[in-house]
């Protein structure tokens, strides 16, 4: 084979593997960060992932302190018994591109809540410990009922590990939830 051929057919290989390295991140990942990942937030408080629980698919063993909240692939608390809706409406937004749009519904007593997910592109951000690279997701939460509200958070997801590193909220209308912004400054993917 000539050489400039040659050259050119490595420039480019070179050049797809480059293009392959800027595909959005999609999360072909398992669904709870690694057990033995650690996040540190903002005031202190480390979080610790301690697995899958081995009884409901999805939901992420994390310890903060004292306690352990389970969590539906690391970032949705359940508000209700049920969920497979939440399960398969989050796996489609994972699982898709930018632009992707889901719908969770739960009633709870006389209030029905609907949030609308929206996943958006990739997104870097510098932490203590390092860049890391995420998927930001929007979510629209509606509460209908005697005690409605609206609100907006948004998630910024890392795209290894699945550990949420940053949320922002907005109360729009309504009862005003307890919801905080976070921001975790470092991130120990040991497991």
């Amino acid at each position: 084979m000539p050489r400039r051929l040659r050259d050119c057919l490595i420039f480019g290989l070179l050049l797809l593997a480059t293009q392959a390295l800027a595909v959005p991140a999609k999360a072909e990942r398992d669904p709870c960060p690694s057990p033995g990942t650690v996040a540190v937030r903002e005031d202190g408080m480390r979080l610790v992932f301690t697995g899958e629980d081995p009884v409901e698919d999805g939901l992420c063993l994390v310890r903060m302190g004292e306690n352990t909240r389970r969590l539906l692939f690391g970032f949705w608390a359940p508000i209700g018994p049920d969920l497979d809706e939440a399960r398969s409406a989050l796996t489609r937004l994972l699982a898709g591109g930018p632009g992707t749009v889901v719908t969770i519904r739960e009633h709870v007593v006389t209030d029905s809540w609907v949030e609308t997910w929206e996943r958006g592109g990739e997104e870097m951000l510098t932490l203590a410990s390092g860049p890391r690279r995420t998927i930001m997701l929007v979510r629209q939460m509606r509460l209908h009922g005697p005690t409605g509200f609206r609100a907006t958070a948004r998630y910024w997801i890392d795209s290894d590990t699945g550990v949420v590193l940053r949320t922002a909220h907005t109360h729009l209308e309504g009862m005003r939830l307890p919801y905080r912004d976070l921001a975790i400054t470092h991130l120990d993917p040991k497991g």
